[in-house]
């Protein structure tokens, strides 16, 4: 007999995900920001006083080029990050947090945690660390971009 599909773990990861984001937005909306906005602002964050590239922002963010260059250019014009070209590499121009960007992504994901408050609030404190121990383990195994953190334990 087939596995149910909706014990699928695909299936249970995006639906997870997808109510997850749209409650996610509808903080962000309060902050005019999307999701690769926000996230562009965190790894900035991450690396203030640094620079990161475009390029670079969308990669760690899990976007395409073209759609962080759209959030890039937001952020630019409402004066949230700051773009100056690379010392090394002509072509590149990286893009910096300024204080003002850092003062709305303070804000934001303080917002924004409590929608993941409320996600977790079911799970005790050991289940959450094995959650994100998992999710840890596949984002690694995918290949995707993880910032450097404690060990989950």
């Amino acid at each position: 007999m087939a596995e149910d599909f909706g014990q699928r773990l695909p299936y249970m990861m995006r639906m997870v995900s997808s109510t997850l984001s749209q409650q996610l937005e509808r903080t962000l909306r309060r902050f005019s920001l999307t999701h690769a906005q926000l996230a562009a602002l965190a790894q900035l964050g991450l690396e203030s006083p640094d620079a990161l590239s475009g390029a670079e922002l969308g990669r760690r963010a899990g976007v395409t080029a073209q759609s962080m260059s759209t959030a890039i250019s937001s952020l630019l014009d409402r004066g949230l990050v700051r773009r100056a070209p690379h010392p090394t590499h002509g072509r590149i121009i990286d893009v910096q947090i300024t204080p003002a960007g850092l003062d709305v992504l303070e804000r934001a994901q303080a917002e924004t945690k409590t929608v993941e408050d409320r996600a977790l609030a079911t799970l005790s404190a050991r289940q959450q660390r094995e959650l994100r121990a998992v999710l840890r383990q596949l984002m690694i195994a995918m290949d995707i971009y993880l910032p450097d953190s404690p060990a989950v334990g």
